[in-house]
Formats: C-alpha cells, sequence, structure tokens
C-alpha cells in the first residue's frame, strides 16, 4: 500500500457545515515507476532483512530466514502461520477476501450461503479465480429510503498479486426517514436503527497482517451506533471519538497478545435526509465526490493523505515530534528504517511504532488522529452524484478525475453500483497495481 505521487490538490475544510470550495480535479498524478517498484518491495509495515543485531534489538522473533516477522506478517516457510488471523472472514487458508455487500436484489442482509456450502476443492478453485480477480463473494442489502430512491452501492476487493489479502470493508445502510429506535445496536437490524438516517460506508486497509482491518471493520461501526445521540446531535464528534476509541481498544488487544498489525481507514456517514457526507480518514485511504449538474461534472477530494511522499504537512508534522523519516517512509525510531519502515504517517494500531516497550520512549511520530470534514451533497441541480472509497491499491494507479469520469460514464449505461466498483478494480489492476485493492461506488 505505498505510493509515489504528488501531493493531491487541498482538501476540504475540516468539520464545516458549509459546502466546501470545489477542489480542481487531480489531473496528473505520475508516478516515478522506480520508487514505486521500491515501495513495492517494502510494502507498509514491511518486512526486510537485517543483521541479527538489529532483530534482537526489536525484541521480535529471529526466524530462520533472518527476517523480522512482524505480528504474523511473514509466511511460515511450511506455507501456514500459526499467528494468522482466525478471522470468520476466511474460509480456509487460501482464501482470504472479505464479503462483498451490494444493494441490488431484494434479499434479506445475510451473509452469503454460497462460501458455507463450498467443498474443499471448490474453495481452492475459488480461491484461485479470487487471486486472479475473476471473482468477488457477495451478499446482497435490500435498502430502505423514504426519499424516492434507495442508496445504492456496490464493493469489489481482490487480494491481487499480495501473498495476504489485508483489506476490510462494511456498509450499513441507514433507515432514512426513520426515528431511532432502543433496537440492540449489535443486530444489524438495531444497527441501521441505531444509525437513524444515516448511512455508513468505510474501507480499512491493513498491514503487517489483515487483524487490525478485520477489527476496525467491525468495531468502528458498532461504536458509533452505541453513542446514537451524539452521532444525532453531533456526528463530526462522534465519528472522531468512535476512531479514537477503535484504536484504544485494538491497542489494548495488541498488547495483551504482542498484535502489530496497523490498518488505515476511510470512512464516510452519508445523510441524504439532512443533505451532508461527513467523512474521516487515518492514512492514505481516499474518499471523492463526483457529481453531474448544470454547471458540468466536478469532483472533490474529501479526504487528507497521510503520506510522507505526497504531504509537506505530514513531513513537517512527523520531524516536528521527532520522527525519522527515510526514503519518504516512516522509520522506526530505535532501528535501521531499512529494517522497518512504514509508507503511511498516521494509522490505527501498529504498536511496535508507537510503545514505549518497543520506542525506548522515543516518538516515531506515527499518530491515529483522524481527518474529519462535512460536505454538503444532494444539491437540487445534481443529475448525478456519488461517492468513491478505495485504498491506496486504487489510487497509486486511478487519478481523481479519470475514476470520477469512469462513474459517470457507467452510470449513464445503466450500469449498477457493483459492476462499476468492479470496473474501477480492474481498471486499476491493468494500469499496474499489484496491490490489495477494494473499491465502494456510493450511488447518492
Amino acid at each position: 500500500m505505498d505510493a509515489a505521487t504528488e501531493v493531491p490538490a487541498e482538501p476540504l475544510t475540516p468539520q464545516s457545515s458549509a459546502p466546501g470550495p470545489d477542489i480542481t480535479p487531480a489531473t496528473s498524478r505520475p508516478a516515478d515507476a522506480d520508487a514505486a517498484a521500491a515501495d513495492q518491495a517494502l510494502d507498509t509495515g514491511a518486512v526486510a532483512s537485517g543483521t541479527e543485531a538489529d532483530v534482537a534489538s526489536t525484541g521480535l522473533p529471529l526466524l530462520a530466514t533472518g527476517s523480522i516477522g512482524i505480528g504474523g506478517a511473514v509466511d511460515d516457510v511450511a506455507g501456514i502461520n500459526p499467528n494468522k488471523s482466525g478471522s470468520r472472514w476466511n474460509e480456509s487458508g487460501m482464501l482470504s477476501v472479505r464479503t462483498d455487500w451490494s444493494s441490488q436484489d431484494d434479499t434479506s442482509p445475510q451473509r452469503s450461503s454460497r462460501s458455507e456450502a463450498l467443498s474443499h476443492s471448490e474453495l481452492e478453485s475459488y480461491s484461485r479465480d479470487l487471486q486472479a480477480c475473476r471473482r468477488t463473494l457477495t451478499t446482497m442489502v435490500s435498502p430502505r429510503s423514504s426519499m424516492g430512491k434507495p442508496t445504492r452501492y456496490g464493493v469489489h476487493s481482490i487480494q491481487n498479486r499480495r501473498r495476504e489479502m489485508e483489506d476490510a470493508h462494511r456498509a450499513v445502510l441507514g433507515v432514512e426517514g426513520w426515528s431511532p429506535s432502543a433496537s440492540r445496536p449489535s443486530s444489524r437490524e438495531g444497527m441501521e436503527a441505531s444509525l437513524g438516517s444515516m448511512s455508513y460506508f468505510a474501507i480499512f486497509d491493513g498491514h503487517a497482517g489483515s487483524r487490525a482491518a478485520e477489527f476496525a471493520g467491525e468495531r468502528l461501526c458498532e461504536l458509533l451506533a452505541a453513542d446514537r445521540a451524539a452521532l444525532l446531535s453531533g456526528p463530526a464528534e462522534a465519528l472522531r471519538r468512535a476512531l479514537a476509541r477503535t484504536e484504544e481498544e485494538w491497542l489494548q488487544m495488541a498488547r495483551a497478545r504482542e498484535l502489530m498489525d496497523g490498518t488505515t481507514a476511510a470512512v464516510a456517514l452519508v445523510d441524504r435526509a439532512g443533505r451532508r457526507c461527513l467523512v474521516g480518514n487515518i492514512g492514505d485511504s481516499e474518499i471523492i465526490l463526483g457529481s453531474r449538474g448544470d454547471a458540468g461534472p466536478n469532483v472533490k477530494v474529501l479526504t487528507e493523505v497521510h503520506h510522507l511522499k505526497r504531504s509537506p504537512a505530514e513531513v513537517e508534522r512527523v520531524t516536528a515530534a521527532g520522527g525519522r523519516i527515510w526514503r519518504g517512509r516512516l522509520g522506526h525510531p530505535k532501528i535501521s528504517p531499512q529494517v522497518l519502515s512504514l509508507s503511511v504517517s498516521r494509522a490505527i494500531g501498529d504498536l511496535f511504532f508507537k510503545e514505549d516497550k518497543y520506542t525506548d520512549g522515543v516518538q516515531s511520530g506515527l499518530t491515529a488522529e483522524a481527518y474529519i470534514a462535512t460536505v454538503d451533497i444532494c444539491a437540487e441541480d445534481a443529475k448525478e452524484e456519488f461517492l468513491v472509497i478505495g485504498c491506496d491499491g486504487l489510487w497509486d494507479t486511478v487519478k481523481y478525475d479519470e475514476a470520477a469520469g469512469f462513474v459517470l460514464e457507467r452510470l449513464q449505461l445503466n450500469e449498477d453500483p457493483q459492476a462499476i466498483s468492479e470496473g474501477l478494480v480492474a481498471r486499476a489492476r491493468e494500469a499496474g497495481s499489484s496491490d490489495n485493492i477494494t473499491v465502494m461506488v456510493v450511488v447518492l
């Protein structure tokens, strides 16, 4: 999940309830091929070979190959990692793609029974197809709306050429026009009611393992639903607090179990009844708002990029905190950055960069502080309006205006959001992305 691109246009003003200024589409984000190749070799939360002295200083296990294993990020030489997440999203050791949700059918919002009925040989075949980007597991969700047309969305997620699938995502449609009930937030119907008129869409791009992404994918929405009074009265602060608590709870678990996984986050809370959308992000997973109105097509970047190669502001912040920057990456404060570094400067988790036990009390500059912004949506003249939420596997090779133009073109052809999300994933892969790729398209 590394990028070597120019700094995008200035995003919206944080926590503003007024419409933000239009942002010039990012029409030029050329990638430095050599830097990108080097980054892909390192990867976020990368595991690189180092001396035994370097390895011993980390307090992490020394593998037979002389590489550092971070929270199960290194595959066991026998092909089985005993520390690998036992997530219910994995059907077998080979199958590691999250279940996708769409909104194109009237079936009930239950997990697909397709995967549960697969034999071991079918699972192996399915796994090969998933890694080759030919399939995605899907579960349909029926939207409910009192606004004439429902919110439609689709999501597609592929492992691509990575050894592990570390992305996670979640979508929960709110109940537009309904009042929040006292239903139990942990149930799906209770979750929808607790979110009120807001719908929740989020992508998490994990590194050094999938566990932090999977945890955040489940826990963040639960925290928002449980804090529904604050969500309805002050959604921006509620989102900030839920992201911070997700970080706290994950780090607490990570300390107890010595888990070194980390994850980015990109979250959108869509309130069509209130004509507003709140976004929050940590890291380099990003969200754009595309539209076509009387003035023609337009695209706005709604999030920040917390990446040292693309954000001078993040370079300044990390430097001021005493962090180490190495080749546009965040180096570990205790050991050589050639052994351990991150491509993002903000992330949930990454205990090894945050805990005094591993840093000798030296600040790394890594933080989970979220960027939060509000933008107006559902304008009277908007003929088409949509969100594209993607991890860096998309944005590394697809420009903002290219993605927006692709969606607008397909909407004119009456394609559904699921097909459009699949098309964007294919476009990114064909353009050279080898990372995990997750794309969510939400048609407002």
